[in-house]
């Protein structure tokens, strides 16, 4: 048998399973796995359960109480295809401004509605279906084949991906991340991260006596940030050759979907959020400290290196603290790697449009596998509209052809 035969037999298996995999979806929507808190007992308990029913033996990770990773590995040898997908979604926020049960998992004309139906439990189902159905062509395989998945992306990955990475275990030769991206979209890249705290230190006097005595803490702070803020956003990035037509693109993309013409400078610049700034005890009271905390987004070509230094200088004999609360530097894998080439042509084939390869201004667990050299897609169903937002949902169909879409670049990738 042809290798484009067991596409088409494993293509056409999916096919007349779809109800089965639909049922997978919303069944796992059903589960509230909300994180904060992040216990994802039951529903690992569930896949787990539906994994070993088909016969596929699951490995538990516990690094923490209810921060469980699920593994389930067939084939051998060197070549490595990991699918990773999260089971945490985010808190619902207020249900009264939901027009639906945010936890029915039903599909209503077509859609399948509920928190995580786009982030990712759509994507996820199509994922676990794609390795379930594949498994059976486990013989054929030049490689092995490895689904991951994981309890906190939402929260940061720490006890999930990062945790797996750190520790070496399965890491892959390419990587499949199910995160929701649309249909026709790969996501091959993500802004970097840096967020620090910034502690600005003044000196106290009474109140009555501002501004002419004192330092006061929270106007430095203030004064200070804004300068900070302007020096850092005209940094220019310089992303390399490989990426840079992917980026313009993504631009445009970035504009469209937020609805802000000029918003795609993001993906060029990085961005500065005050997210957090507290000074001061009393009134009357001249503050001499203010706490400051800052997310900094940087973009492809742009070490978090040269921001930092940009903010030393900024603050150089100005009696300010700065400690890093978080740092990965931006990331992308290259538009002409094997992985990309074989998704973007299967979902050509299958969906019937030519995907738009694209880089993201946010960032999740793919950080972690590119990071370390290995290259990381994220392609999943989604309406992105109402990813962590009210009334999520996700088109049914999308992650029938997003299961189709996996399991065809399987066999392309392993077989190959």
């Amino acid at each position: 048998m042809s290798i484009q035969n067991i596409k088409d037999e494993l293509l056409a298996s999916i096919d007349k399973s779809s109800k089965e995999l639909l049922e997978l979806a919303s069944n796992l929507i059903k589960i509230k796995s909300v994180n904060p808190p992040g216990d994802m007992t039951e529903i690992a308990a569930f896949i787990q359960d539906l994994l070993e029913e088909n016969g596929l033996k699951v490995e538990r990770i516990e690094p923490e109480p209810g921060r469980i990773t699920l593994i389930s590995s067939i084939g051998s040898g060197d070549k490595e295809l990991v699918l990773n997908g999260h089971m945490d979604v985010v808190p619902v926020g207020d249900p009264a401004r939901w027009s639906f049960d945010p936890f029915s998992g039903k599909i209503v004309d077509g859609y399948l509605l509920g928190r995580g139906a786009s982030d990712m439990k759509g994507g996820l189902a199509g994922l676990i279906w794609a390795f379930i159905k594949a498994s059976k062509y486990e013989s054929l395989f030049n490689g092995k084949l490895t689904l991951v998945v994981v309890p906190d992306e939402e929260t940061g990955g720490l006890y999930g991906t990062k945790y797996l990475v750190d520790n070496g275990i399965h890491l892959g030769t390419s990587v499949i991340i199910g995160e929701p991206t649309g249909i026709d979209f790969i996501d091959v890249g993500q802004k970097g991260i840096l967020w620090l705290k910034m502690v600005f230190h003044g000196k106290p006097t009474h109140g009555s006596l501002a501004p002419y005595v004192g330092d006061n803490a929270v106007f430095k702070a203030c004064s200070l940030l804004a300068e900070i803020r302007d020096a850092v956003t005209k940094l220019e990035s310089n992303p390399p050759e490989d990426i840079k037509p992917v980026i313009e693109e993504s631009m445009k993309i970035a504009e469209k979907l937020i609805g802000i013409k000029g918003i795609g400078i993001i993906l060029r610049k990085p961005s500065f959020n005050l997210g957090i700034i507290k000074g001061g005890v009393k009134t009357n009271i001249v503050p001499d400290t203010c706490k400051a905390h800052i997310d900094i987004r940087l973009p492809i070509g742009l070490p978090s290196s040269r921001v930092l230094e940009t903010i030393k200088e900024k603050t150089r004999g100005e009696n300010v603290d700065i400690e890093v609360l978080t740092r990965y530097e931006a990331n992308y894998t290259s538009p002409n790697s094997e992985i990309v080439k074989i998704v973007e042509e299967n979902i050509s084939r299958i969906v019937g449009v030519k995907p738009k390869v694209f880089v993201q201004w946010a960032s999740s667990d793919a950080r972690f596998y590119r990071l370390k050299g290995i290259p990381t897609i994220h392609y999943g169903p989604a309406i992105v509209e109402g990813i962590h937002g009210y009334d999520e949902k996700v088109k049914a169909e999308d992650i029938v052809k997003a299961s189709k879409v996996y399991a065809a670049s399987i066999i392309d990738y392993l077989t190959a």
